[in-house]
């Protein structure tokens, strides 16, 4: 069913610009609809709140998913409240409101239970994992992951899929187990890729750049993450394309080039400023801190070291919360 204003964008063109990725045009062709022209046709209005938080409007998503909840309970409809509950808990997690994320993931597990909805269960255990794994719990985010990863698989879900080889990527590389997460990232990267899901091709690229740059191999992370930026820009996704710039910047850094690094930090840091991501701005400002303490600038390294710490904090990051606090205290 179509809302009145359909002329202008339909249920099934958003569906059709979803499945394309085209989350900028989705964005940009819902937002002239008033809330109630939306609400008319909730599939619409919750269409509309993903497409806003894959452009960086974390906090228009978050109002929607907040909306779309209780309309959801009023149609009684399951599937588009388990979809709201996790909008809403990515966007709270985005920005830095971890406990409230988490309770929300939580509540849906329960819900998942409840109904005996794979997807929905799927779901919140990918999420939980990641909030899990930012905690330093490693092992429960595996347990979370794997729980994801059967559930996925017994549904057909590719992208879920990507995305938990993706995750686990991540927990393998904070384990230290760099081969393993090589591997993940790799397995999302063919997933996505017979998908069409240049998103997570985007984030697995990156990712994979930033082990070469452990592996100190500087020259190939920079092109695997600037082949990483190409994609992000290509589909309108801002905090992306500033997650591979920082990665840019070390890259850069790893060759030598401070000045190089220092541009592209700043740059990363100039986007993760206009959008609310938490995690993404606590990264940047550590990797800033630490070329800024390397060049001798001790004031501008506690700045940004500070500033590091405290979106770490509200992500319940101790391990780097403890990290930059011994790191600031050794500055002169």
């Amino acid at each position: 069913m179509n809302s009145p204003a359909s002329p202008l964008l339909s249920v099934e063109d958003a569906r059709t610009l979803r499945a394309a990725g085209e989350w900028q045009a989705l964005a940009d062709r819902a937002a002239v609809f008033s809330s109630e022209e939306l609400f008319r046709e909730p599939e619409l209005a919750y269409l509309y709140a993903v497409a806003c938080r894959r452009v960086g409007q974390t906090a228009r998503a978050l109002a929607l998913g907040r909306e779309l909840e209780p309309e959801a309970r009023r149609r009684g409809d399951r599937r588009l409240l388990g979809d709201a509950i996790n909008l809403v808990g990515v966007a709270l997690w985005e920005s830095g409101r971890a406990s409230e994320a988490e309770e929300r993931f939580a509540e849906l597990l329960g819900l998942a239970a409840d109904w005996g909805n794979e997807e929905s269960n799927a779901n919140a255990c990918n999420n939980l994992g990641v909030l899990a794994n930012v905690r330093g719990r490693r092992d429960l985010a595996l347990t979370y992951y794997q729980r994801a990863l059967a559930s996925y698989q017994r549904l057909g879900n590719v992208r879920g899929l990507a995305e938990t080889h993706h995750n686990l990527g991540i927990s393998y590389r904070d384990l230290g187990f760099d081969a393993d997460a090589d591997a993940h990232f790799g397995r999302a990267i063919q997933l996505a890729e017979e998908a069409g899901l240049d998103d997570v091709i985007a984030l697995a690229e990156a990712e994979r750049a930033g082990l070469r740059i452990r592996w100190r191999d500087g020259r190939l992370a920079g092109e695997m993450a600037r082949r990483a930026l190409e994609r992000f820009r290509q589909i309108s996704d801002p905090t992306g394309a500033a997650q591979a710039i920082r990665i840019i910047g070390l890259a850069a850094l790893a060759e030598g080039n401070a000045d190089e690094a220092d541009a592209r930090l700043n740059e990363a840091l100039e986007i993760a400023r206009a959008h609310d991501d938490a995690l993404l701005h606590a990264e940047v400002q550590r990797d800033r801190g630490i070329l800024l303490r390397d060049r001798g600038d001790a004031a501008g390294a506690r700045e940004a070291l500070t500033d590091a710490m405290a979106h770490f904090e509200q992500i319940g990051a101790a391990a780097e919360v403890e990290a930059l606090r011994v790191m600031i205290s050794a500055l002169p």
